[in-house]
């Protein structure tokens, strides 16, 4: 769904919206139209009263279409103006190997390692097009702004979604505060700039969220058509989005509909997890990893905060101190303005009307699938914030609302305080540097050289190596590295336990890329390092033999 697609949606979403709840335009003789709600009996009524309250302070009163646009530029030019600050990190480094192989050998990766292949079919066409246009290193090493165009995209779209839901609850003001939450709220800013299907499948479960609560509002076919597309491909990027459509199931049901809008709400989605069984047939392999072990830890308290944190103030930095305390404390920060609105709902929750604690009962419901994936990581832990983002964000509605409730400035001071860890984190080089490193090994290896790397470097050498750094590339450990760092990505024959012994009986090298202070597993007797250079998050280092 582009941009342009969801600014249309919501556009007649609110006009819809408008008609259905008997709102009336006024146009004061001498300000801007505004809306004010009529009751039942008075539907066709003109009010007149004073001068609106409106949402933000502003000489000019924008209309609400001219604020979110307003609004989701500056989310747009934040996350953009970053986009290629930070060096293709853990993760996004699978990503960059895979979509850099030819069609079918990225989909034979995909089928086995653990992923839905949309968002690598929509990354694989835009870095194309990069490619052919000649903008292949756009941005860095690796072309950092290619491969995170698409969740930049996905994340930019979440703000109006993520408005129309928050005006839904409270009217405009409550959309307009949603929207400056989800603009710069360091965890949605985070995942725009991280080149994995995240970002893209947390849109699709919202934008199906809205188009849930239109289809139960005034159902017809097209409403549930595009419900189940928009569903289908949330799941066809994540599989964990089914757990996503099971709370948005559950919050349009909470609209207490008749039973065959009900039945039908069930139809629609229940199509759209079906329509994955395809995939999961031609990818066969991946259920090979069912019963094997997972990086997740099991569940527990600590855990659960951590989550909960995470989803509002983004993943810890991991950078070293001194730097560490004063980005963690901004972190802190922002978790204490989302815990403001989140009071600030629970205390006005009483004072509102029926159909503000409904429309925000359906919020809370469709974020519900973050709660079933703890439930499931009581025997399978899975509960990590990057999964439950996929789930959690239609609270973000919410958090609009509980903002409006509270005085002005203190809203605006609650938007800053996620405004200002979203810039410093963005703006500072918080990801492994590896890439910094492949000029170094691709002009220094020789054929009979080793490049040892442990598995947290592989992908960087792999995807930006020259060929023969390529064929003199391996994974050196003593241990054996679990499926879920990529192994399907490995070339045969990548993972070793010792140097093989053409390297020193031909007087070759070792080129130690891992991280910093790591030393090689194992080396032949006679090996000693000669140059060492450390980037943020890495180290190379060259051992030649004595002879």
């Amino acid at each position: 769904m582009s941009p342009f697609e969801v600014s249309v949606a919501v556009w007649v979403d609110l006009r819809l919206s408008e008609r259905r709840r008997g709102i009336v335009r006024v146009v004061e003789p001498d300000s801007h139209a505004d809306t004010f709600e009529t009751g039942p009996a008075d539907a066709g009524a003109v009010q007149k009263r004073g001068p609106a309250r409106h949402p933000w302070p502003s000489l000019s009163r924008p209309s609400y279409a001219r604020a979110l646009a307003a609004i989701t530029a500056a989310g747009a030019l934040l996350r953009l103006a970053f986009l290629a600050r930070q060096s293709i990190g853990y993760d996004e480094d699978f990503t960059a190997l895979v979509l850099h192989q030819t069609p079918g050998h990225m989909m034979d990766i995909l089928s086995h390692d653990s992923a839905a292949p949309l968002f690598y079919l929509l990354a694989g066409l835009v870095t194309g097009i990069a490619n052919a246009a000649g903008l292949a290193s756009f941005g860095g090493p690796g072309g950092p702004v290619a491969l995170r165009l698409v969740p930049a995209a996905a994340g930019i779209a979440l703000i109006p979604l993520i408005a129309a839901l928050g005006r839904r609850i409270g009217g405009n003001s409550s959309g307009l505060w949603a929207a400056a939450f989800t603009a710069f709220a360091p965890a949605t800013v985070w995942l725009s700039g991280f080149a994995r299907m995240y970002g893209l499948a947390a849109a699709l479960t919202v934008a199906a969220s809205l188009l849930m609560w239109r289809a139960v509002e005034r159902p017809t076919i097209g409403r549930w058509a595009a419900y189940s597309l928009v569903a289908a491909a949330a799941v066809w990027t994540h599989y964990l989005s089914i757990l996503a459509l099971a709370g948005i199931l559950l919050a349009g049901l909470s609209l207490r509909p008749p039973r065959r809008v009900a039945a039908s709400a069930f139809v629609a989605t229940a199509a759209a997890v079906i329509s994955i069984v395809p995939w999961l047939v031609a990818a066969s392999a991946q259920l090979e990893h069912a019963g094997q072990g997972f990086w997740v830890e099991p569940l527990s308290p600590s855990l659960i905060g951590g989550t909960i944190a995470q989803l509002v103030a983004g993943p810890p930095t991991g950078m070293d101190p001194p730097v560490a305390l004063p980005l963690a404390l901004l972190q802190a920060v922002a978790i204490a303005a989302a815990l403001t609105a989140a009071t600030a709902v629970a205390v006005s929750w009483r004072r509102h009307s029926q159909e503000w604690r409904r429309a925000s009962e359906f919020c809370l419901c469709a974020a519900a699938g973050a709660a079933l994936l703890a439930v499931v990581s009581v025997w399978r832990p899975l509960l990590d914030a990057r999964y439950a983002s996929l789930m959690w964000l239609p609270l973000f509605a919410l958090a609009g609302a509980g903002l409006a409730a509270l005085p002005r400035k203190l809203a605006l001071a609650a938007v800053v305080a996620l405004l200002v860890p979203s810039v410093v984190i963005s703006g500072l080089p918080t990801r492994a540097e590896t890439s910094f490193l492949v000029p170094d090994v691709n002009a220094g290896v020789g054929p009979h050289d080793l490049v040892a790397v442990d598995q947290n470097h592989y992908m960087i050498l792999a995807d930006q190596g020259t060929a023969l750094v390529r064929a003199r590339l391996h994974v050196l450990t003593t241990g054996t590295p679990g499926w879920f760092v990529g192994t399907s990505a490995y070339a045969p024959g990548t993972v070793i336990g010792v140097v093989p012994d053409d390297v020193p009986a031909n007087g070759g090298r070792v080129f130690w890329v891992a991280d910093p202070g790591a030393p090689p597993p194992s080396l032949p007797a006679g090996y000693s390092a000669t140059t060492s250079r450390c980037v943020i998050g890495a180290c190379l280092t060259v051992y030649v033999h004595a002879r």
